[in-house]
């Protein structure tokens, strides 16, 4: 049986307060993708590492959707990154600065 968003809200809301992981329902395509974001940036680089002085593996450009599966962050100095997959990469993770995307 489905409940309707706002019960399972409160639902959610009311379990979280009694310290038991709960997972809610997502709302589309995108957010069961991961973290996805929109590059806003005419050309924004994607970096091996969170760092301005690393290799740049891949260029993406602004309206291209990037993201991983996992949300994550890094900073270096006043530069903030989000994680994003990419096969460019050694490992397979690149970074994205924030400012040059938006959440999707």
């Amino acid at each position: 049986m489905r409940m309707p968003r706002p019960a399972t809200a409160v639902l959610a809301t009311a379990l979280g307060f009694a310290g038991i992981l709960v997972t809610a329902p997502v709302a589309g395509a995108a957010a069961q993708a991961g973290c996805q974001y929109k590059v806003v940036w005419p050309t924004a680089g994607v970096y091996e590492n969170p760092n301005p002085n690393s290799v740049v593996v891949k260029t993406k450009y602004a309206g291209d959707i990037v993201g991983a599966s996992t949300c994550e962050g890094a900073s270096y100095n006043e530069y903030g990154y989000v994680l994003v997959t990419t096969d460019a990469a050694a490992d397979g993770r690149g970074w994205v600065r924030e400012g040059a995307v938006v959440p999707v």
